[in-house]
């Protein structure tokens, strides 16, 4: 018998085969475990790309940028230098992340902080979450633009779609399928009370997951130095400091 994992339903059907379940909804709330295992899994599927217009946040007048719906977690945000995200000029801002109490309370030197105009270097400025919207250091001014690139969200698959139906399939399941396989069945088993099994499962789940972190490991870092900035251009790495 061939099997197709197309879509969520021929996943059900795989698991029940696999199992000799006929409990649909069950399959389904083990999925739904599983999925809360994978909700941090790093796939390019789930990066934005943080030169699309649709992904640079644009500063209110009080300097700060709404968090995008459709965010899960930051990886980098950065700001170009010049009046538009394609201009040449410098500076251009890297920020790091603190927290938001820190925020606030180096907000109140910021005045005392350098500012660069045009200089063709990386800055390192700061950011936080405070209330829903990042602020950052040195703080924005009203309609300047950031390049946010972080991981999205994904939908669960079965959960409702507005205007009727459900998600039969995402980004992850298309991308990793074996991570869904491996991890329904640990949360079968474990639900089934029978913890050796689970452990069996949960064993490939985690080195199939290992593999993946591995691979995107080696994708950012083999191909060269680890360093913030480049080595050519632009030349300098300076982080703001207050007096």
């Amino acid at each position: 018998m061939s099997y197709s994992l197309a879509d969520a339903n021929g996943l059900v059907s795989y698991i029940q085969d696999f199992t000799g379940s006929s409990n649909a909804t069950e399959i389904q709330e083990c999925i739904f475990l599983t999925e809360m295992m994978l909700r941090n899994i790093d796939i390019p599927a789930l990066r934005t790309d943080p030169y699309n217009t649709q992904y640079i946040g644009i500063a209110d007048s009080l300097g700060r940028i709404p968090i995008p719906a459709d965010m899960n977690r930051p990886i980098l945000f950065f700001k170009q230098g010049g009046t538009v995200p394609t201009s040449s000029l410098g500076p251009w801002l890297v920020y790091d992340r603190i927290g938001d109490r820190d925020i606030i309370t180096e907000g109140l030197i910021e005045s005392l902080y350098l500012k660069p105009i045009n200089i063709p270097s990386v800055y390192r400025g700061k950011f936080s979450e405070v209330g829903a919207y990042y602020q950052f250091l040195p703080a924005l001014k009203q309609g300047d633009q950031v390049n946010m690139y972080y991981y999205q969200i994904w939908p669960f698959l079965f959960s409702a779609i507005s205007g009727g139906g459900t998600v039969l399939t995402n980004a992850v399941f298309q991308s990793w399928p074996e991570g869904y396989i491996y991890g329904t069945l640990h949360n079968y088993y474990l639900k089934r009370k029978m913890p050796e099994d689970a452990a069996v499962w949960k064993a490939k789940f985690d080195d199939a997951w290992h593999t993946i972190e591995d691979q995107v490991s080696k994708a950012k870092w083999s191909g060269g130095h680890t360093r913030m900035t480049s080595i050519f251009q632009p030349r300098k790495d300076r982080r703001f400091t207050a007096k």
